[in-house]
């Protein structure tokens, strides 16, 4: 009986375990983009899509405890950009993750979804593929952040370095 009360709680710790990889030489690598970037975040939950803008963009999923008398602190999951090749926008693909969440295409983007839903954030900016090009953006952000629910869109650089992580 008491082998039962050890096990189960491993067991369910399992299901938080997130590999990042926290790469100082990619932070200090990074340089700012020829425009001012205006982050805003919403929790992602359904009553968060009308706030959304219908224009193109960047987005990350970060996972932020926000625990009261501690400072704030979040963990970039994932990064994706709108509009490159499509006319999808920052609001569609918002309600493309909430469809995710109840009808799974991507194993591991349900994952993140659903385990994370409690403290689950969906930052964005807006981009004019005119000012910047948004796919580059999200490039040098990946290569950045190595966000660990990401696994495309990395620099051929970077996505071996990133593959041989998380092995």
């Amino acid at each position: 009986m008491v082998y039962q009360d050890v096990i189960s709680p491993i067991k369910d710790v399992r299901t938080y375990r997130v590999n990042f990889l926290l790469w100082k030489e990619q932070w200090d690598a990074y340089i700012a983009p020829p425009i001012p970037l205006n982050w805003k975040c919403v929790k992602f939950e359904e009553n968060s899509a009308a706030q959304i803008p219908t224009e193109k963009g960047i987005y990350a999923f970060v996972i932020e405890p926000r625990l009261p008398q501690f400072p704030s602190h979040g963990y970039v999951t994932y990064i994706g950009e709108t509009g490159h090749n499509s006319n999808r926008n920052l609001r569609k693909r918002f309600r493309d993750y909430l469809n995710d969440k109840k009808k799974p295409k991507r194993n591991l983007i349900h994952s993140m979804l659903t385990t994370w839903e409690d403290y689950l954030y969906f930052y964005y900016v807006e981009v004019d593929p005119s000012q910047m090009d948004i796919k580059q953006l999200e490039q040098k952000l990946l290569d950045t952040f190595t966000p660990p629910y990401s696994q495309e869109g990395y620099s051929t650089e970077i996505k071996a370095a990133v593959k041989l992580s998380r092995v």
